[in-house]
């Protein structure tokens, strides 16, 4: 068969497809170009899914008829002139496929003026480019799009249902409105949906998006690269990660490696198999992100995963450590906190429950604030961790010195002394307790099992211990072909094969941290005392003791370890 060049009506269909294969992709690719005309009004109307036709109506800058003319067209941009360029890109639409991608597959219309008078027009039906003319039109750009995939009948079949194909553009006009302060009118079939103003604070938004939830705020800076945003409170799961929404630089991704991030900074807070709330933000300078690496620049490539994912966790953990977080509800006082005061009282898991909780205020300031430079003045530093500060330190109360008053649904200890009640998670603190003994003997001595354990390892797991053969074997396993043949020498009794799995997990997200940490923090948890686990009041003792003596107050997965309540708390919430 003779090799031959495509005609190029044929390229700019095969080109198309890479760009629009449903009606939201080009609700998404209109709605990115009306944001990169620095549009702050935007009006989105489709009928019959998107499938018959699609109206974007913008306020931005607008084209005279020369632009227009060559914005059509494949490969014309006003953001790129150099290939480098593509490495610190800013904005949204620098390929120039968009307009040039739906007119190939599409009749489509459009207009724009860069003033409130004279415009133009054009009109591109299946590729075919028609000739510019003059209209009266305000300011800004219109594009209709009708019969979505006319001349690609093939294509246009597989199309979802009109109900089907209208929630998939729902749901990408929802994550504008999250990611942009900027007023958006949705229809579809003349039904309005969203009419969200420009100034919407994001937690409303948020509210509008995913309706009514609660959330906590997240916002930290590691040197250059900020996280902010919104998460859900501890145990407040959903079934699936579709709320796991995530930015990168006012850009919706889909990316497996943030929301893992998202999931570990959790850690214990969710039930297995739940999922929070997340609308998260993250923001760093663009030559350390690569957008060009999916045509619907849906997904993209950091320099270094594993700083960034390293950031994710510390920022969820540190929203979900806030002393608000584990605090019962109290009356008002004379002269509330704000959020950014409760935000400098410090994270609950970095520090002990003090005396004198209400003192002055300024002595929790962390001791190493610094000035918040603008984005673009940051310069990326990541051994600079804005969610490791260090807090000054009262003298605190020793719980192992209070009153044991006993345990509460089998999982909470519960103690008293003059000036607060404690509640002390059991297994978190054991499971801490046990990390930190585990890390002191970091090289485990391999113990012989009687009867060896078969292990079912999918090709993954085996190259992974080709790979890792001696940092697994460091940890104290031993294996022969597809059997572990010897553990580490540890006085618990365990699930080994569960646990081994575990790790090799540990090492094949090469991204996280140090995977013995995980090995260690995995031990720990399957050792650890268990909820209506007996245990006697010499062992309560045992490990309140141990509780006084420890630095880091939350397991090994972020979990507090402690619950504190003020009598004078208690008192003023009951009017006493």
């Amino acid at each position: 068969m003779p090799i031959i060049e495509l005609p190029a009506q044929v390229v700019r269909r095969i080109a198309a497809g890479e760009v629009v294969d449903h009606p939201s992709s080009v609700v998404k690719e209109l709605i990115e170009n009306s944001l990169d005309a620095m549009a702050d009004r935007i009006k989105i109307s489709i009928y019959n899914g998107g499938k018959s036709k699609i109206v974007v109506d913008d306020n931005g800058i607008g084209m005279s008829g020369e632009e227009l003319k060559i914005a059509v067209l494949p490969h014309t941009t006003s953001k790129i002139k150099k290939f480098e360029d593509l490495f610190k890109i800013n904005s949204y639409g620098f390929r120039g496929e968009a307009l040039a991608s739906i007119g190939a597959v599409s009749k489509m219309v459009v207009e724009s003026s860069q003033n409130d008078e004279i415009g133009s027009t054009i009109e591109v039906s299946g590729g075919k480019v028609g000739e510019v003319t003059t209209i009266a039109k305000g300011k800004g750009t219109r594009v209709t799009v009708l019969d979505l995939f006319f001349n690609v009948p093939a294509r246009r079949k597989f199309l979802s249902s009109a109900s089907v194909e209208t929630r998939m553009v729902t749901e990408i006009v929802q994550k504008f409105i999250l990611s942009h302060d900027v007023e958006i009118h949705y229809a579809h079939d003349d039904q309005e949906v969203f009419n969200v103003k420009k100034g919407t604070p994001l937690d409303q938004r948020i509210k509008t998006v995913l309706a009514d939830v609660e959330l906590l705020k997240v916002d930290s800076i590691f040197g250059g690269v900020r996280i902010h945003g919104y998460v859900s409170p501890p145990y407040v799961g959903r079934k699936n990660r579709t709320n796991e929404i995530l930015f990168v630089n006012g850009r919706y991704v889909r990316s497996g490696l943030l929301m893992k991030a998202v999931e570990v900074g959790y850690a214990e807070h969710l039930k297995k198999g739940e999922f929070p709330i997340a609308v998260l933000f993250v923001e760093l300078p663009p030559q350390l992100v690569d957008v060009n690496v999916h045509p619907q620049k849906l997904e993209v490539k950091f320099s270094d995963n594993s700083k960034i994912f390293s950031m994710v966790v510390g920022a969820v953990k540190k929203a979900l450590a806030l002393p608000s977080v584990f605090q019962i509800p109290q009356i008002p006082q004379e002269k509330p906190l704000n959020v950014s005061e409760e935000t400098e009282r410090g994270s609950f898991l970095h520090r002990s429950p003090f005396k004198n909780f209400e003192k002055s205020r300024d002595s929790w300031k962390p001791s190493n604030v610094q000035p918040q430079p603008s984005f673009n003045e940051m310069k990326m530093d990541f051994r600079k961790n804005s969610s490791q500060n260090s807090y000054q330190q009262e003298r605190r109360e020793k719980l192992s010195e209070s009153r044991f008053l006993g345990i509460l649904h089998g999982r909470y200890i519960a103690c008293e002394s003059e000036s607060s009640l404690y509640l002390v998670d059991m297994h978190a603190l054991h499971e801490r307790i046990l990390y930190d003994e585990f890390k002191k003997n970091s090289n485990p001595t391999p113990q012989k099992l009687m009867i060896p354990i078969k292990l079912h390892l999918n090709q993954v797991q085996k190259a992974l211990l080709e790979e890792k053969e001696e940092e697994i074997k460091a940890l104290g396993f031993e294996w022969s072909s597809d059997e572990l043949i010897a553990v580490p020498q540890i006085a618990h009794p365990l699930d080994w094969k569960e646990v081994f799995i575990e790790v090799l997990e540990e090492f094949r997200l090469s991204f996280a941290k140090d995977p013995r940490d995980g090995f260690f923090a995995t031990l720990a948890c399957k050792a650890a005392v268990k909820s209506e686990e007996k245990v006697s009041d010499e062992e309560i003792h045992e490990l309140l003791k141990k509780l006084d003596e420890l630095e880091v107050w939350s397991c090994p997965h972020g979990r507090p370890l402690v619950y504190a309540i003020e009598f004078k708390r208690l008192d003023r919430y009951f009017g006493r």
